[in-house]
């Protein structure tokens, strides 16, 4: 069931939500309790959605019906749905809360790092625009009228000029032929072969299998700890699961262990995870304890997350204003040097 309403709670107010209502359960609250309690306080639209939506914990649905009326993020209705299926709903709570929040931060601090360098090249991309439109021709006529040559600056004007000037051409095809891609081949493409595709763009590779390897550790190594064997916690996941592609990939698992393949080969042969997932996977079936080791090592893949993406912001603003400072000194040189020119053959 989908929220009827347009509004979506806010990634933070998610995060808050699942977090206090997990320290709730654990102090002896019933789910009823802690989410009645949570709604007092509240924003007072928070309120009126919960209030309405708590009509399905009346009537008998589940805790993910409850959450997926709100429209909250598919990953927490997935963390959530193994910790109500497996017992361990309120530590479960805390620690989708405790991620969800941690994202939140990131994306604000990312969001944060690029509002001006962002705004510095667009800045200066209006200021190219003025420069082709305007002052490029005139000083082209201008030397046309004395009859100088053209030299190493004017010709770096005139490519600027044509490259600012078709740029939003070149652009608008751009996004038109990726959605073409997208809709008459991605989109048809089976979610996991779409992931191959991901797996070939050096960047979004290496995020890709960071993301989807803690996902899968995390459902499944739960999964595991609560007691599934496991090819009933990969049935779990073909089913119950948000996610289209874990779906897929828990799917193909289970024929290949029903054909007889080893666990540790199927993690190695799907290229979608970690290059040492299989290894863990090896080492937890050995000692007995797969499922404990898997939330070990999602915490671990996590804090690699985390890593990548402080060291990602660390670059992009930099290159920003890089950028935008190149682009400033082409555009000065493009106007000033081509005038020395001119007063000195006066």
């Amino acid at each position: 069931m989908k929220l009827e309403r347009n509004r979506r709670w806010k990634g933070p107010e998610q995060a808050r939500f699942l977090t206090e209502l997990g320290d709730l359960l654990e102090n002896g609250f019933s789910l009823y309790e802690g989410i009645e309690f949570s709604m007092l306080h509240g924003r007072k639209n928070y309120q009126e959605d919960i209030k309405d939506s708590m009509v399905l914990l009346k009537e008998g649905h589940s805790f993910r019906d409850f959450l997926e009326w709100l429209s909250f993020e598919q990953e927490l209705v997935g963390l959530v749905s193994y910790g109500e299926q497996n017992g361990q709903l309120p530590a479960t709570l805390k620690e989708a809360g405790r991620i969800w929040q941690k994202k939140c931060e990131d994306r604000a601090k990312l969001r944060n790092l690029l509002v001006y360098p962002a705004f510095l090249f667009l800045f200066t991309f209006g200021l190219l625009q003025l420069f082709t439109t305007y002052l490029f021709p005139r000083f082209s006529q201008m030397y046309e009228d004395y009859g100088l040559g053209s030299n190493p600056f004017m010709e770096t004007a005139g490519f600027i000029s044509n490259l600012v000037r078709f740029s939003p051409v070149l652009i608008a095809l751009a996004c038109i032929l990726l959605s073409f891609l997208h809709h008459y081949y991605l989109k048809k493409l089976p979610q996991l072969k779409r992931e191959y595709l991901f797996m070939k763009i050096p960047y979004i590779c290496r995020y890709r299998q960071l993301s989807i390897t803690y996902y899968f550790s995390i459902q499944l190594g739960s999964l595991l700890q609560g007691g599934l064997s496991v090819l009933d916690a990969l049935e779990f996941m073909k089913k119950q699961d948000p996610k289209l592609l874990v779906r897929e990939i828990a799917e193909q698992m289970m024929e290949r262990l029903k054909a007889g393949d080893e666990l540790e080969d199927i993690f190695r042969k799907t290229r979608v995870f970690k290059d040492d997932f299989n290894r863990i996977i090896s080492h937890g079936q050995k000692n007995g304890l797969l499922g404990e080791e898997l939330l070990y090592y999602s915490r671990l893949v996590l804090k690699e997350m985390e890593g990548m993406t402080e060291k990602t912001l660390k670059t992009i603003q930099p290159l920003m204003f890089g950028l935008v400072a190149l682009l400033v000194i082409l555009l000065y040189l493009a106007i000033l040097m081509p005038m020395i020119s001119l007063m000195n053959s006066i």
